[in-house]
């Protein structure tokens, strides 16, 4: 037979707890909620007060943030104006250099007008000498009516009293040079030196042709050596004229003057011709381009017309020696002086001041 299984067992029967003991753990229930209540009443309060706390810090660190946001734009305003500052403190002293700059360049143009206007005076001064020993040597002759027509030749160094002021030993010895070569080249043109002045020379020709053929000449061998750095430059003026023949061998004359003003006028390294001496030479010499003024002379009533040449011109030009040849002229005509003259005796006048004793062939 199969087994059944066995109808459990009844539980025992529950013991129900006494009222009194009931009422005890009710009053001990109710003592440990009123004890919770108040730990909880003591939290909330514990955590108001920090939270009262956290409100006070927050406040305090925003105070504080503004005043360090005032502090860095206070900074940043006080950093802008020391920049500014700085900035027109330099300023300040930029123009103060630039003023002393001014200065010194100032007085440096005062003492140059100063020194050029000494120059000037004193130039003025040796060319009125040299026009009233002109003049009178010219009256002299006049007298002993001893004239010829002769083409003069005056030069002259360009920027000469800078050039002394510079190196006065080399500028002297490049002079000397200079004029020592072009007697030799004017000798070889049929020309005659009359007087030194200084930097400059007087030289005469028996024809137009001759005296622009050797200024072209020289002009040329200047401005070579002009080119290297270490050659003068001159101004030539040329003119022809009836002039005075003086017993010294000197020449007198309006014709001399106007030479001498030509020079004056002439380029820097370059040449001035007068109208006369251009139609005497055009179409028989080959000439340069060059351009026509009218110019007014000091001490010349009139104003003339002048013809100028520059030393790029002049350069640029086929060798004047090509061009067609001199008119022949005697032996005695080229190498004896245009007249016949007696030496003065030593200690009396006659020579102009300033110029050296005219050469003897």
């Amino acid at each position: 037979m199969a087994d059944f299984p066995k109808p459990p067992s009844r539980p025992a029967s529950l013991a129900l707890p006494s009222k009194a003991h009931l009422v005890a753990a009710a009053d001990e229930r109710e003592k440990q909620l009123r004890q919770r209540a108040e730990e909880l009443s003591q939290l909330e309060q514990h955590l108001l007060a920090q939270q009262e706390e956290i409100e006070t810090r927050r406040l305090d660190a925003e105070a504080k943030s503004r005043a360090l946001v005032e502090n860095e734009m206070l900074f940043k305003n006080q950093k802008l104006l020391y920049q500014k500052q700085f900035s027109q403190l330099m300023e300040q002293k930029e123009l103060t250099k630039l003023r002393d700059d001014l200065l010194k360049k100032e007085e440096f143009l005062q003492q140059t007008e100063k020194r050029l206007n000494t120059q000037f005076a004193a130039r003025e001064q040796e060319l009125a000498k040299r026009e009233a020993w002109v003049s009178a040597e010219h009256e002299k002759a006049a007298l002993g009516e001893n004239r010829r027509l002769q083409a003069i030749v005056f030069t002259d160094v360009v920027s000469y009293s800078a050039l002394m002021q510079a190196n006065e030993a080399l500028t002297i010895q490049k002079v000397r040079t200079d004029l020592q070569r072009m007697q030799a080249e004017g000798k070889e043109h049929g020309g005659m030196l009359i007087n030194t002045m200084g930097d400059g020379m007087l030289m005469i020709f028996p024809s137009a042709i001759q005296a622009v053929r050797f200024s072209l000449n020289m002009q040329r061998a200047f401005a070579a050596g002009a080119a290297g750095g270490d050659g003068l430059r001159h101004r030539f003026g040329i003119h022809i004229a009836d002039v005075a023949l003086l017993p010294d061998g000197g020449i007198a004359g309006d014709g001399v003057n106007i030479a001498s003003r030509l020079e004056s006028k002439a380029p820097n390294g370059g040449i001035c011709l007068s109208l006369v001496v251009y139609t005497l030479v055009k179409g028989k010499l080959q000439l340069p381009p060059g351009s026509v003024e009218e110019v007014v002379l000091k001490n010349i009533a009139e104003p003339m017309p002048v013809y100028k040449y520059t030393p790029e011109a002049i350069c640029s030009m086929v060798d004047p020696n090509h061009s067609a040849p001199p008119v022949p002229l005697a032996e005695e005509e080229r190498t004896a002086p245009p007249f016949a003259f007696n030496r003065p005796a030593e200690g009396k006048g006659g020579s102009a001041p300033g110029f050296a004793a005219a050469p003897r062939g």
